[in-house]
């Protein structure tokens, strides 16, 4: 089955970390937006499968409810969502009540993602969030009150000004919380952002590298203590609460975005729609609504499919391997296995190959040997 990905673009304010597409005072397009993901929904062919519908941004829970429950009726009328179909809503803190949790909930929204980031005021200052901890801890609980207890939140750490002592604290304030999932990142400071040009001029600094080590690992001690696996990079999960939506693109696994500048993966194509909001409502639909569009060829898919493989902690399969490219994974990458295995950045598994705790620490040189010229 496949996965169903709608891109909603607005937020409030730009933070200041932030390089995805997305836009503040532009809320005037919303109605506008809304239509035109409906229209593409609709062009789209009929009838094929998906077990996963996602909302992400930008800051879907800016929408109203019944605008979520238009794009959400016009999704159920083109595609046969399983049944048990997990549909997530991004939110952020502010925007979020317990009556508009419930009206999501009746709409067969079952799981909410929360741009928290982090529990310390000051630190949320920094990132320019316009939620305070306080309304963070509130906004879950709403979640909670409001009948969906499949609960992921973001915090962030290695950030300017940052220290273990606060990345602690924002694990033990997790703790006490009814979240069930944490998607916890490493800050990557992105060209031309407001943060990147504070630090190029030298208005803070990050911590060095050994700090954000030693953060990382205060981060995956605390979740192993809480009891929640970590099953990819960046993503920690209790039984039965992984995203099933997000892995689908790290297990190669085909969907289809909707809205400005929503990518695709589908019948061995990617494409991106275009990120202009204007351009995107007057387009939605046509072919030339996508802004790029590559045919995967065989040596791309075997390459992202390793490479995607192993952000998750069970790494490549080598049977699921074979039966999709018909060969094995010695046979592509033989001396990739043999140098990452000797370099002790993988190790063997049952049934394949993961990466290590050295490995994951040089995840961007352990991706990179899998590309090839």
């Amino acid at each position: 089955m496949i996965g169903l990905y709608v891109h909603v673009p607005f937020c409030v304010k730009k933070c200041r970390y932030c390089d995805f597409p997305s836009y503040s005072g532009v809320e005037s397009y919303i109605d506008a937006y809304v239509d035109a993901v409906c229209r593409e929904i609709s062009l789209f062919p009929r009838g094929e499968q998906a077990d996963t519908v996602y909302f992400g941004g930008g800051t879907p829970s800016l929408l109203r409810a019944g605008q979520i429950g238009s794009i959400m009726k016009c999704i159920e009328a083109h595609f046969d969502i399983a049944a048990d179909a997990e549909i997530t809503v991004e939110a952020n803190p502010d925007s979020v009540s317990c009556q508009y949790v419930r009206e999501l909930a009746a709409l067969g929204i079952n799981r909410m993602s929360l741009g928290i980031q982090s529990f310390d005021d000051g630190m949320l200052r920094f990132l320019g969030r316009v939620h305070t901890a306080d309304e963070g801890k509130r906004a879950v609980q709403a979640v909670w009150d409001g009948g969906v207890r499949n609960i992921s939140i973001d915090l962030m750490y290695g950030l300017p000004g940052q220290t273990e002592e606060m990345v602690r604290a924002d694990m033990e304030v997790l703790a006490s919380l009814p979240v069930c999932h944490a998607s916890i990142y490493s800050l990557i400071v992105e060209e031309h952002t407001p943060l990147w040009d504070d630090l190029r001029k030298g208005r803070c600094l990050l911590p060095n590298d050994e700090e954000i080590e030693q953060m990382g690992q205060a981060v995956h001690r605390a979740m192993h203590r809480l009891g929640f696996s970590h099953y990819e990079i960046s993503s920690y999960a209790k039984d039965g609460c992984l995203s099933r939506h997000n892995c689908k693109y790290w297990q190669y696994e085909p969907y289809v975005g909707f809205g400005p500048s929503a990518h695709s993966f589908y019948h061995d194509e990617r494409w991106a729609n275009i990120a202009n909001i204007p351009l995107y409502i007057r387009k939605a639909g046509r072919e030339d609504a996508a802004a790029e569009r590559v045919v995967i060829d065989r040596n791309r898919a075997v390459e992202d499919y390793c490479f995607l493989a192993l952000r998750m902690r069970k790494g490549i399969d080598y049977a699921d391997f074979r039966q999709r490219f018909g060969c094995s994974v010695e046979d592509e990458f033989a001396d990739v296995l043999h140098r990452l295995l000797a370099q002790k950045m993988l190790e063997a598994t049952p049934a394949g190959c993961r990466m290590t705790a050295l490995g994951r620490d040089y995840g961007n040189y352990v991706f990179s040997q899998f590309i090839r010229e």
